[in-house]
């Protein structure tokens, strides 16, 4: 949900596509801010006869950018004051060091960190990004570091005053982002005991190889695993993120844990009306390797044709499905 079809006439295009669902996406916004767009998710509801999902996703342990005043636009083989230009959270700044790279918007911008004096009279120096990727960069995107991993508390304060207001807007799941071992879930879950709120349902997303290593002592204290492949393909070689979604869907189907897959299942749709051939195989595949749900982010979020995305995933699963039962023997 954001603010390509939060209107009454979009999202009856959403729900008439296929739609179930909705995740709101709280490293952006927080849910109070979003009342209107949440009354128009249940009016439009209520006039299908449909009980939506409505999942809340929490900043949870991810490092993130802070607020620009503007966008900014970095292109590949610039070189500028990193601090100065970027409002980077505290906790990076101690593992800023030379030839460290940054990755940012789920790794679509690229930045390597260089070290330069501040002045010729003095011995001070200054941080430096030099760009290797470019791109557009809004507020509040994601950021990571390779081969760094920093301790961050499991729920932010934003977190848990969100928490307390999932009750009033119908919440019926919560997505923890970046979990790590089961402790992470354990907290979530403690949280929501506390507010009275064991109904709501919590996704673990698999965004980092910790919680790829753990996810056997995750399975227990979540009630489905969320395939980020945002984060997850930072976290990992782009080749290897294939057989990382594998053997993820592969552990889950054999702990009998419904899980979803995510990330750029239509990327190419934000801006075009058609998606791409390999696009529709990934949704195909999904389904195949035993995917529970599917969800799309930025394409119907932020993109142009949040509809026909919409058509494009639901029309593809279902497809997946028939053919499975089809091949029922095969599939065993």
């Amino acid at each position: 949900l954001g603010p390509a079809d939060y209107t009454k006439e979009t999202l009856r295009q959403l729900f008439q596509a296929g739609m179930t669902g909705i995740r709101l996406n709280l490293s952006h916004v927080n849910l109070e801010d979003c009342e209107t767009w949440l009354q128009n998710l249940f009016q439009v509801a209520k006039e299908r006869h449909i009980v939506p999902d409505l999942l809340v996703d929490l900043q949870g342990p991810e490092l993130r950018i802070g607020t620009l005043s503007e966008p900014i636009t970095l292109a590949e083989g610039d070189c500028f004051p990193l601090l100065e230009t970027i409002p980077l959270p505290k906790e990076v700044i101690p593992y800023l060091k030379n030839g460290q790279v940054l990755r940012l918007d789920d790794g679509k911008i690229q930045l390597q960190i260089t070290f330069q004096p501040k002045n010729l009279s003095a011995n001070e120096q200054q941080i430096y990004a030099a760009v290797l990727t470019g791109g557009r960069l809004t507020s509040r995107k994601s950021l990571s570091l390779d081969g760094i991993s920093i301790d961050l508390p499991t729920l932010t304060a934003q977190d848990k005053k969100n928490l307390q207001v999932l009750q009033k807007y119908h919440v019926t799941g919560v997505m923890l982002p970046f979990v790590r071992h089961k402790e992470d879930l354990l907290c979530l879950q403690k949280n929501l005991h506390d507010l009275g709120l064991l109904h709501v349902r919590i996704f673990a997303k698999i965004e980092n190889q910790q919680g790829v290593e753990q996810l056997p002592s995750l399975l227990p204290y979540c009630d489905q695993i969320v395939i980020a492949r945002g984060d997850l393909g930072n976290a990992y070689p782009f080749y290897a993120l294939p057989a990382i979604q594998k053997k993820i869907a592969h552990t889950c189907l054999r702990f009998k844990r419904p899980f979803m897959v995510v990330t750029q299942m239509l990327a190419s749709m934000e801006h075009h009306a058609v998606p791409t051939r390999a696009e529709v195989c990934d949704i195909f595949n999904a389904v195949l390797d035993g995917a529970s749900s599917l969800m799309l982010t930025g394409e119907t979020a932020a993109g142009d044709y949040p509809a026909q995305a919409m058509q494009v995933l639901s029309d593809t699963a279902y497809e997946a499905l028939r053919y499975k039962q089809e091949s029922r023997l095969f599939f065993r």
